[in-house]
């Protein structure tokens, strides 16, 4: 399972938890995932929702979010700490770094 397949589960248990959209209120970020050896994805949060998409994102991305595939599949399964992957240079992010930080932890109260 990659981290695209990882991550669509996590979506749908925050859009079906009912709770995503009071702690998303006003929370209306896009996030681009560029993945060096799969195909690129992106996460928009609007209105309370979470939605995964293929491609690229049409409009500016809140952050870029750069790593593998292996990667992103254990950060988003909770085998990986996203700070340390980003100080050892694993992970990159570009744009709106807080708001990144903002997405792993809805990815870890979510992935369980």
């Amino acid at each position: 399972m990659g981290s695209r397949d990882v991550l669509a589960s996590i979506v749908e248990k925050v859009n079906s938890s009912g709770i995503g959209e009071k702690e998303l209120s006003g929370f209306n970020k896009t996030f681009q995932f560029k993945v060096s050896d799969a195909s690129p994805f992106y996460v928009k949060i609007e209105n309370g929702k979470v939605s995964l998409n293929d491609g690229e994102a049409q409009s500016p991305p809140s952050a870029t979010i750069s790593a593998t595939d292996a990667l992103l599949t254990d950060l988003f399964n909770g085998k990986v700490d996203a700070v340390a992957a980003f100080m050892q240079g694993k992970l990159r992010v570009s744009g709106d770094i807080f708001s990144a930080q903002k997405l792993t932890s809805i990815v870890g109260k979510y992935r369980k």
